[in-house]
């Protein structure tokens, strides 16, 4: 009986310890201060839709007018994502030529939001607004600009991937 028994514990814990080693696995794609693997690129902006909204008598935030949409076609902005979570904003023109703007930034992805970190200012990570990577596209949906506290503006911008 005593055979069996250490028999079983034996392979229960090798069966343990392979779960274990299992979990400890590496992933690309994670969303704990890293960035998916298919960010490294050159992303043009193509669609943009801007909405307000204001706080009606009741204090619930209610839209206010139509949205604003614009589709971006020959000339955009962009961004340019590197590895190493370095990127640059460029400006993407009719031909697909790009040019790199400013000095260049840090990037991270944190609870489903894109924060950005200015060389020139090291501690001051900014949220871009909540991110979506779905293939060759990403949106950001940021509330901010113009808001105050009893309006805001929230922007919805889609970026596709050139190269």
């Amino acid at each position: 009986m005593k055979k069996y028994f250490w028999s079983m514990m034996t392979i229960l814990m090798m069966g343990v310890m392979c779960v274990g080693l299992t979990a400890c696995g590496s992933d690309d794609d994670d969303d704990n201060g890293g960035s998916p693997s298919g960010m490294v690129g050159v992303w043009k902006k193509v669609y943009k839709k801007t909405t307000y909204y204001v706080k009606d008598s009741n204090g619930e935030w209610v839209q206010d007018g139509n949205p604003s949409e614009k589709t971006y076609e020959g000339s955009a902005s962009g961004y340019q994502f590197m590895s190493g979570n370095k990127a640059q904003e460029v400006e993407i023109d009719a031909n697909g030529n790009v040019t790199p703007e400013g000095d260049g930034f840090e990037y991270k992805i944190e609870n489903g939001h894109l924060y950005m970190l200015e060389l020139d200012h090291p501690d001051e990570w900014e949220d871009f607004g909540a991110f979506n990577l779905s293939g060759d596209q990403f949106e950001l949906s940021e509330v901010g600009g113009k808001s105050t506290s009893t309006r805001k503006e929230v922007k919805l911008t889609r970026y596709k991937k050139i190269s």
